[in-house]
């Protein structure tokens, strides 16, 4: 990974569109796997980091060294408003969030492997259990919603949900 350096910053800021592209690809993984922490949804969490960097760009005049505690600031806030918008989350999260430090909470390299590793365990899981994992991963459905779309069980859904997790366990300690 790329480190970020103030000569790359004031790249951006005078509208470097190769500076600009360090930064994305030097962040975008691991604010990915930052979304996802806050809201399980991996197409929503890649749409509201993409949504950050537009606005890094619209505002690129303001950047400042070093960008990644606004960036990271920048992704828990629009992850807070979709939770807050969309009723996804309780009181209690909402409280949370607003209060989280603007730090990196995980390892970069760490989180864009781990993000990685999921989606290539995920993609091979059986049809059934996959559909299950991504409805309660990705769309953040519970058991009981997701065994109602899929015509199921609730303690299927269960099952299908720690066969999903025990996969990726099991690719974790490798």
């Amino acid at each position: 990974m790329q480190k970020i350096t103030p000569n790359i910053v004031d790249g951006i800021v005078h509208s470097d569109l190769k500076c600009f592209r360090c930064l994305y690809d030097a962040y975008y993984s691991y604010l990915c796997g930052l979304a996802i922490s806050y809201i399980h949804n991996f197409e929503k969490a890649q749409e509201l980091v993409n949504d950050v960097f537009v606005r890094v760009w619209e505002h690129r005049s303001q950047l400042k060294h070093p960008p990644f505690p606004y960036l990271i600031s920048g992704v828990r806030n629009a992850c807070y408003n979709y939770l807050r918008d969309t009723k996804k989350a309780s009181e209690m999260t909402l409280v949370l969030m607003e209060n989280l430090p603007d730090v990196a909470l995980y390892n970069e390299e760490e989180v864009e492997g781990l993000v990685l590793m999921i989606a290539e365990v995920s993609s091979k899981l059986p049809q059934r259990c996959r559909e299950v994992f991504t409805l309660h991963f990705n769309e953040g459905l519970n058991s009981e919603e997701i065994a109602q779309q899929l015509g199921v069980t609730p303690s299927t859904v269960r099952v299908q949900l720690k066969i999903a997790l025990d996969k990726i366990r099991e690719n974790l300690k490798k």
